[in-house]
């Protein structure tokens, strides 16, 4: 693929913002040039917004193009949700010029829609050796045509045309494995949490092993703290990140939460000993702890249920180490939340471990505030660079 740099922008292009990134190759390594980001709905709720979303989305692609000062006309993006369909299938051992009808035979039993409703890619990840005998794995990966073309139609309406179109998981799966160049033995399960979605990618051995988006994500947490205290979707966005998981001691961590009274009593202790107040089960502060809690409680109930189920395939191995990125993964003490309910370490991936700056001085201050949520649009920045 031979793209050039200066004309290709890198858009994620989420349920709550946008973020483009240009990036350029400097020797052996990479530097972020440009970036810009903006909201889609800018200080709206997103429930009651009027108008169009798609008209939302152009004009939020818009401004952050303005923002980075970014004027590039080809454009790599990615796309994500329950239209896109990933998969992993073993097929037996079979000459190269007999595999792609073999995939596309096998994959009628599993993508749950019409073969020719979707745009199909494959990838051959290895052979292994079940029962004495070598299997292909397979990695499958089906997109519905109608998303497909709804994104393209994003993108030419404000005169992008569109290089590539990738898949969010993977995008982001990139951006570590160029920052953080894991040895081939790790085991890594990598979480984008954002807005609507959470996307958990498990990797080893330089592939993807185990892909799922799990429909509980940022805005679960707001719109649950909106629906109990009858607040706006900001106010409650605000109470999230202010008191949404305040600072556990070591005792707190170490509990069970067997029952909702056990929860709540530790909540209402964590809460009163940092804000020195007490705090009645209907006030904000206990509402949105309450809420943020329970709701990654469940998140992290659905990681474990992933992680186990990638660890008992036949050639699935144990997970290591966590890392997360997204918008959500901001959000004050997550790693440490979810490192004790996973059991295993959790860090957040810098997706600039690796990569330089090579933009405005000015912008420096500001990309330290977003720089959690460019894993994405890093990672398909990168793609332009791929041979």
């Amino acid at each position: 693929m031979a793209l050039n740099p200066k004309k290709v922008v890198a858009l994620d292009i989420g349920s709550s913002v946008v973020k483009a990134v240009q990036l350029r190759r400097a020797g052996r390594t990479y530097e972020l040039e440009k970036f810009g980001l903006a909201e889609i709905y800018p200080g709206i709720d997103k429930k009651t917004a009027a108008g169009d979303r798609r008209e939302a989305k152009i004009e939020a692609i818009r401004q952050a193009l303005n923002d980075g000062e970014i004027s590039a006309k080809q454009s790599i993006s990615a796309v994500s949700g329950e239209s896109i369909i990933v998969r992993y299938i073993q097929l037996p051992d079979m000459p190269e010029n007999e595999l792609e009808g073999a995939i596309r035979w096998e994959a009628e039993d599993y993508i749950p829609f019409p073969l020719e409703e979707v745009n199909l890619d494959s990838m051959v990840l290895g052979r292994t050796e079940v029962g004495g005998q070598v299997k292909i794995d397979v990695l499958l990966v089906a997109a519905k045509k109608e998303l497909v073309a709804e994104h393209i139609e994003l993108l030419k309406a404000v005169e992008l045309q569109p290089a590539v179109v990738d898949v969010n998981s993977f995008a982001f799966l990139n951006c570590f494995e160029v920052n953080y160049l894991p040895p081939a033995s790790d085991v890594i399960a990598l979480l984008d949490i954002g807005a609507e979605v959470t996307s958990i990618n498990i990797y080893h051995a330089g592939v993807s092993r185990f892909s799922r988006d799990i429909s509980i994500a940022g805005d679960t947490i707001t719109n649950g703290i909106q629906q109990r205290l009858n607040c706006s979707f900001q106010r409650a966005e605000e109470l999230k990140i202010k008191e949404g998981l305040p600072d556990l001691e070591h005792e707190d961590m170490d509990t069970e939460f067997s029952t909702d009274a056990s929860l709540l009593d530790t909540i209402r202790g964590t809460v009163e000993r940092i804000t020195g107040e007490d705090l009645d089960e209907e006030s904000p502060e206990f509402v949105a702890s309450t809420v943020t809690r329970r709701t990654l409680l469940n998140l992290a109930n659905e990681v474990r249920r992933s992680i186990s189920f990638y660890e008992n395939q036949p050639n699935g191995k144990p997970v290591q180490k966590v890392y997360i990125g997204g918008g959500t993964s901001k959000m004050k003490n997550i790693d440490a939340f979810l490192a004790h309910e996973l059991g295993l370490p959790v860090e957040t991936m810098d997706p600039l471990r690796s990569i330089g700056f090579a933009g405005r001085e000015a912008d420096r201050q500001k990309l330290e505030r977003v720089r959690s949520q460019l894993g994405v649009a890093i990672g398909l920045g990168l793609r332009v660079f791929d041979e």
